[in-house]
């Protein structure tokens, strides 16, 4: 039996996630990893406070709160993953496994990203760390020639299926109807 993951890429309109936009031209700047349909409780390293860019580690994150509330302009793009049993089971393991063991946001890494240089560190930024863990020995649902990779890259993995994209706001609104009718 197959089980559903969710690849959640976002664009949030901070001023980081702008100037990442801008040097990378791609539309999105963040990537989530997420259980449920309705990204409730997602999976990254992302900020530690809304407000401030410069410091962030592994954290639950979900689109009704943090960064995801502050511009009515936020666009996502969810897209669902069939995995088997195992490699769902792996996944969660080697979340907590590499997230418990980053030493914080390499906010210096992402910076070396933008101009395709690799800084190997303990510490993860947000496609960084998810692409650790779809491509762990475990998982191998990804791979990827170049050292460096961006959140646009995870929409080239085989057998995505894209489930939405566009306004965060519509988005939540369609999961606040789900539940209703269930």
């Amino acid at each position: 039996m197959k089980k559903k993951i969710y690849l959640v890429l976002s664009q949030n309109y901070t001023i980081l996630s702008r100037i990442i936009k801008i040097v990378t031209k791609d539309k999105y700047s963040h990537i989530s990893i997420s259980f449920d349909k309705q990204c409730t409780d997602m999976y990254a390293i992302g900020r530690t406070f809304t407000r401030w860019p410069f410091s962030g580690n592994y954290k639950n994150e979900s689109i009704y709160e943090g960064v995801y509330t502050l511009n009515k302009k936020s666009q996502i793009v969810v897209y669902e993953l069939s995995v088997s049993n195992n490699q769902y089971k792996n996944i969660k393991q080697l979340l907590n496994k590499y997230g418990n063991e980053s030493k914080g946001y390499n906010f210096l890494g992402l910076i070396f990203a933008l101009f395709n240089k690799k800084l190997n560190r303990k510490k993860y930024y947000c496609s960084e760390f998810i692409y650790k863990i779809l491509s762990d020995d475990n998982v191998k649902l990804f791979s990827k020639t170049k050292d460096v990779v961006k959140p646009m890259d995870f929409v080239k993995m085989k057998n995505l299926n894209k489930i939405y994209e566009g306004n965060i706001i519509k988005y939540k609104d369609m999961n606040i109807y789900e539940k209703i009718m269930i």
